[in-house]
């Protein structure tokens, strides 16, 4: 007979992994194992993708399996995220004892505390000691170079290591997996939806600062009795602060590198035709805080950063790159239906002892999202969800900075560009769902999420008729297939229009195709859909006075 006792344990939730899903979330970046051996099932599923094993074109040395290092691993839930990677063991120093959390395990325990069910992790090597003593310019660079490094000149540990984007736009090919590494895995993962690199602001900042500390007053005299002998061998554990040094932060041209590297993954997954199309993918990414000197930025940007994004010159003349006046904003610099940026940064319960307190919020963001894509749909917009795991924004955003906009339409106020965090009726809430789209068209983070659903969808479909031949039976048959799937995202609230006709239009016949596609055996389908779009203000205008009473209109 067992022994009688009660066990809790945490209920599965919901599996993520169907197409017309947004819920799953890719994390490439810096983060150490833990000592346990590799389970046996993320072996079995590192086989069967061929990663691991006696075969295989794309195999990984037996070794990099043990350490998961470059091979994505799906983990469903904290738990199992935690007993694989020891994401709070990062060195302050050193040689110090002490640690702090990994920027990567912060943001994915953020994205499972707001409500994520799967996450897909792509370890890229161990973090580097938050100090570093000596020459703090070589300290820089040592960072910068886990992003890329050009052949033969990779760090000291390259054996144990992989770029972030290796050739910030080049090396892997996507047609050829054994190829791919750091955050080219994204282009074999089939049910992934959002993509973050959480490691991104701190690699492309200089050393940290120290932080002046305030003075503190002399200590009152103190006269305790003990109340029992101390226990034998007992020392009291030294109390852990906080490392007084600044969060990343960065100046124009820090800004100018880290958009050069968004803008790069960016391109990685936009290619047009061929198995590196991952237009289905949002990039989620935390805006990095700007640096403190004195003009190193445009004044205010920390309490209004749309003065930085829309500053001209900022994204600066390389050779291949857009002219000198282009801003931050520019569709030729990060302005992208499929980049949401999340400002400002968060405190959360396990981000206290890092520099300032504060972890990035694409965590946060990336939870929400896929929470509300959970619970109703991913085309439906997050923005007015509660965040529970945030205690503290930094910076603190006033109401007037909120409302300010940028003039012609780029921009109504600071959350028609960014996902912004605050605080609605006492609360932390998700108060903007917006990517950084110059077209105020692809600025609803809901509408970007629905096209990337019926792209995966669309690809899901074709694939079960992937060897069919090209011809008028074919055509139809994808036609009936899209349409109906269409037709439930229509039923469902996704499109807007009370009669199919209204919401979409399939066509898939000789006119989508030329003669060359049909002689090569190419199916192309069109799709037109007519999105809902959320309403993100209200505007009641109240006319008080005569006989009339109270007239409201509202806009």
């Amino acid at each position: 007979m067992a022994f009688p006792r009660l066990t809790l344990r945490d209920a599965k939730r919901p599996g993520a992994g169907l197409p017309t899903r947004a819920d799953v979330a890719v994390f490439v970046g810096l983060v150490a194992r833990t000592a346990l051996p590799v389970p046996a099932s993320i072996v079995e599923a590192l086989t069967k993708a061929g990663w691991a094993g006696p075969k295989g074109f794309t195999r990984r040395p037996p070794e990099q399996i043990a350490a998961l290092l470059d091979v994505p691993v799906a983990v469903e839930g904290w738990a199992a995220f935690e007993a694989l990677y020891a994401w709070n063991q990062r060195l302050v120093e050193d040689g110090a004892p002490f640690t702090i959390p990994t920027r990567l395990g912060l943001a994915v325990r953020s994205f499972f505390a707001e409500g994520g069910a799967k996450a897909w992790i792509v370890r890229t090597g161990d973090p580097l000691p938050l100090i570093t003593r000596g020459d703090p310019v070589a300290a820089a660079a040592a960072k910068r170079l886990l992003i890329a490094w050009p052949r033969g000149a990779g760090p000291a540990d390259a054996a144990q290591r992989v770029a972030l984007i290796p050739g910030l736009g080049g090396e892997g090919e996507a047609s050829a997996p054994a190829t791919w590494h750091g955050v080219e895995h994204i282009w074999g993962i089939d049910d992934a939806a959002m993509l973050l690199l959480p490691d991104l602001p701190e690699l492309l900042s200089p050393a940290p600062e120290p932080i002046t500390e305030l003075p503190v007053p002399p200590p009152l005299a103190e006269d305790w009795k003990d109340c029992a002998p101390p226990a034998p061998g007992f020392v009291i554990e030294p109390r852990r602060a906080r490392p007084a040094v600044a969060a990343p932060r960065l100046d124009r041209a820090g800004y100018r590198a880290w958009a050069h590297a968004v803008r790069a993954v960016l391109d990685k997954l936009g290619a047009p035709r061929g198995p590196a199309h991952r237009r289905d993918i949002m990039l989620i990414a935390s805006l990095p805080l700007p640096s403190l000197a004195l003009g190193a930025v445009p004044d205010r940007t920390e309490a209004w950063p749309l003065a930085l994004l829309d500053e001209p010159g900022v994204w600066l003349h390389i050779p291949g790159d857009p002219p000198t006046d282009v801003s931050l904003f520019e569709p030729a610099a990060i302005a992208s239906a499929r980049l949401q940026l999340a400002w400002p940064w968060v405190e959360t319960a396990a981000s206290g002892n890092l520099p300032e307190g504060v972890e990035g919020g694409e965590g946060v963001l990336a939870g929400v999202i896929a929470r509300t894509a959970l619970a109703m749909g991913a085309f439906r917009s997050a923005g007015g969800s509660p965040l529970p795991s945030v205690r503290r924004l930094w910076p603190e955003l006033g109401s007037s900075d909120l409302e300010r906009g940028l003039p012609g339409n780029r921009s109504s106020w600071m959350g028609d560009r960014l996902s912004l965090i605050g605080i609605q009726r006492g609360s932390f809430t998700l108060l903007s769902d917006a990517t950084t789209s110059a077209d105020i068209g692809w600025r609803s983070g809901g509408t970007s999420r629905l096209i990337g659903i019926i792209l995966r969808a669309a690809r899901w479909l074709g694939d079960d008729r992937l060897f069919e031949a090209s011809g008028p039976a074919l055509w139809g048959a994808m036609r009936q297939d899209v349409e109906a799937f269409l037709e439930q995202l229509r039923q469902a609230g996704a499109l807007t229009g009370s009669r199919p006709a209204d919401a979409y239009e399939v066509r898939c016949d000789a006119t989508t195709m030329t003669q060359a596609d049909i002689d090569q055996g190419r199916t192309i389908v069109r799709i037109a859909v007519n999105p809902a779009q959320p309403i993100a203000w209200i505007t009641v205008t109240l006319a008080m006075g005569g006989d009339s009473g109270a007239l409201a209109q509202a806009a």
